[in-house]
C-alpha cells in the first residue's frame, strides 16, 4: 500500500487541510476586519473634523485649520487643484474612498449651514506610511500563524494517525504472519471491542473456517491419495499379467491395442494423481534433483495421444528446434503438455497439430475451431469451456495452476476459424 493511499496519509492530510481551511479564514476575516476597521477610523476622524469645522465657524466666523496635517480643507471648488476637481466630479454629499495617481484618498462633503458652498475635507491616507506598515507587518503575521497551523495539524495528524492505526497495523501484522497451516483463531481477545475488535472478530471467524476448510481438503487429499492410488496399482499390475499371457500374433489387433490404451490411460492416471497432490499442497517445494531431455518427452507424449486422432482427417507435425533441459519431475510436464496436445487434437476436425520446441517453450498449436475473444479470457478458469468443449473444462486450469507454481508463464492465442496457439514458456528456469 502506497502513502498516498494509506489511512495514515488520509488522517494527516485531513488534519492539515482542517488547519489551512481554519487558519487561512480566521487570517482573511482578520485582515477585511483590521481593513474595515481602519476605513472606520479614518471616516471618524473626518467626521470630527467636519464637526470642528462647523463649530468653528458658527462661533467665530471664520474657517478653521484642519486637526491633522494629512487633511486638506475646501470650501467651494473655486481654490481647488485640477486633480481635486478630478476626484470629486459627480459626487454627492457624505464620506468617500478614491484613488489618484496610486494614492489613495478619503473624501467628506458637507454642506455649511447658512450658505451655499460645500466643505470638502480631502485626507491622504497613503500618507500614513505607520498605518501601512502595520497593515503589512499584520499581513506577514497572519501569513505566519496559517503556515504554524498547517505544520500543527500536520503533527497533530501525524500523532493521531499513529495511534489509531496502530490496532490495525498490529491487526495486519497478525494476519500476515499466519499461513494455511497456523491460522490464528483467538487474536480478538487482544483488541478493544471498539470497531477494529469488531474486524478481528470478523477475520477471527473467518479464520476458523478456513481452517476447517483446509483440514477438510488435507483429509480428502489423503483420502483420495490412497483410494485412487491402490485401484490404479491392481490395474497396472493386471495390465502386465495379460501382457505375459498374451503372445499369440493373431490376437495382437484385437487386444493388444486396448490393452496398450489402457496401460497409457494407467500411467497417465498415476501422473494425474501425483500432480494433483502436488498442486494441493501450498508450500511442496520442486524436486529439482531430476534432469531430463524435454525433446524424447514431447515425442512420447505426442506418440500416448496419438489416439485421440480416431479417423479425422488430422497430421501432427513434431518440430524439435532445440534441445532443453528441464529440473522438474517429469509428470509435471508431461500432465502439462498432454493437456494441450489433447486440447489440440479434440478441437481441430481436420487440419494440422504442431508441436514446436525451442530453447525456452514448447508451442503447441493446431488449425482447428478456435475460441471466441470472450472464451479466450476465461479459458483458464475452472469448469469455463468454449461452445465446442465437451470437457470438464479443468485441463487448461490445471495446465495453469502448474505454470503459477513453477514460474512459467501461459500464452494463449486463438482466432475463431483459424485455430489456437498455447505458448508453455519455462526459459528462466532452464538449466
Amino acid at each position: 500500500m502506497t502513502f498516498r493511499y494509506s489511512l495514515r496519509s488520509r488522517i494527516i492530510f485531513a488534519f492539515c487541510l482542517f488547519g489551512a481551511v481554519l487558519g487561512i479564514v480566521y487570517a482573511t476575516i482578520v485582515y477585511v476586519s483590521l481593513d474595515k476597521i481602519d476605513d472606520h477610523l479614518i471616516d471618524s476622524r473626518l467626521n470630527e473634523d467636519i464637526e470642528h469645522f462647523i463649530a468653528h465657524y458658527q462661533r467665530y466666523n471664520d474657517y478653521p485649520r484642519p486637526t491633522s496635517p494629512y487633511i486638506t480643507a475646501y470650501v467651494g471648488t473655486e481654490s481647488m487643484p485640477l486633480y481635486v476637481l478630478d476626484m470629486i466630479e459627480g459626487l454627492a454629499e457624505g464620506l468617500h474612498e478614491t484613488y489618484s495617481d496610486e494614492e489613495e484618498y478619503h473624501i467628506a462633503i458637507q454642506r455649511l449651514q447658512d450658505q451655499e458652498k460645500l466643505l470638502y475635507l480631502l485626507y491622504e491616507v497613503s500618507a500614513l506610511e505607520f498605518t501601512e506598515k502595520r497593515k503589512l507587518s499584520i499581513g506577514f503575521v497572519l501569513i505566519a500563524g496559517v503556515v504554524l497551523i498547517i505544520v500543527l495539524g500536520l503533527w497533530i495528524g501525524w500523532l493521531t494517525s499513529r495511534r489509531v492505526i496502530a490496532p490495525v497495523a498490529h491487526l495486519s501484522e497478525l494476519v500476515n504472519k499466519s499461513g494455511p497451516e497456523n491460522l490464528p483463531t483467538d487474536f480478538s481477545k487482544a483488541f478493544f471491542d471498539d470497531e477494529v475488535g469488531v474486524l478481528a472478530k470478523a477475520l477471527e471467524q473467518a479464520m476458523r473456517r478456513v481452517e476447517t476448510f483446509v483440514e477438510r481438503e488435507h483429509q480428502f487429499s489423503r483420502y483420495a491419495s490412497h483410494e485412487l492410488r491402490t485401484p490404479v496399482t491392481i490395474i497396472k499390475g493386471a495390465v502386465v499379467l495379460l501382457k505375459r499371457k498374451i503372445s499369440s500374433a493373431n490376437e495382437e489387433d484385437s487386444v493388444w491395442r486396448p490393452l496398450k490404451r489402457i496401460e497409457r490411460s494407467v500411467i497417465n492416471m498415476e501422473n494425474i494423481i501425483e500432480t494433483l497432490l502436488w498442486l494441493s499442497r501450498e508450500n511442496a517445494a520442486v524436486d529439482q534433483n531430476q534432469n531430463f531431455a524435454v525433446v524424447p518427452v514431447v515425442q512420447e507424449t505426442i506418440e500416448q495421444n496419438r489416439y485421440l486422432i480416431g479417423n479425422k482427417p488430422i497430421d501432427i507435425e513434431f518440430v524439435p528446434e532445440d534441445e532443453p533441459q528441464l529440473t522438474i519431475p517429469v509428470p509435471l510436464f508431461q500432465i502439462a503438455l498432454t493437456n494441450l496436445i489433447r486440447n489440440a487434437i479434440q478441437h481441430t476436425p481436420s487440419g494440422k497439430v504442431s508441436v514446436t520446441i525451442r530453447d525456452d517453450r514448447v508451442i503447441v498449436s493446431d488449425t482447428g475451431r478456435g475460441m471466441e475473444p470472450d472464451d479466450l479470457k476465461l479459458v483458464t478458469q475452472a469448469h469455463i469451456r468454449g461452445n465446442w468443449n465437451k470437457g470438464s473444462g479443468l485441463g487448461l486450469t490445471i495446465v495453469k495452476r502448474l505454470c503459477d507454481r513453477l514460474g512459467w508463464k501461459l500464452e494463449i492465442e486463438s482466432e475463431t476459424g483459424r485455430g489456437t496457439t498455447v505458448q508453455l514458456i519455462f526459459r528462466t528456469f532452464n538449466v
